[in-house]
């Protein structure tokens, strides 16, 4: 599979121009659109955020390492 990767900004009503793609007219192409990924920084900013919310949840400080424990090992054996 040839693919090609860039990125483009979402006009104010909703159009997105792509320039300069490496296929030839007429070619019929697959298109996905997500929003760019974020820098590692940033990523891991949010991660904190979100983890930092979890641990400020009430029935956070009743798990206990032991229950988390047996619940990847469940996940894991397909439980």
């Amino acid at each position: 599979m040839n693919a090609y990767e860039t990125s483009a900004t979402v006009e104010p009503h909703g159009d997105i121009r792509l320039v300069g793609v490496p296929f030839a007219p007429g070619t019929e192409v697959e298109v996905t659109v997500s929003p760019k990924r974020k820098s590692a920084e940033e990523f891991s900013a949010a991660w904190q955020r979100v983890c930092n919310e979890m641990r400020r949840l009430p029935l956070a400080g009743t798990i206990t390492d032991d229950e988390i424990q047996s619940e990847i090992d469940d996940y894991r054996a397909g439980r």
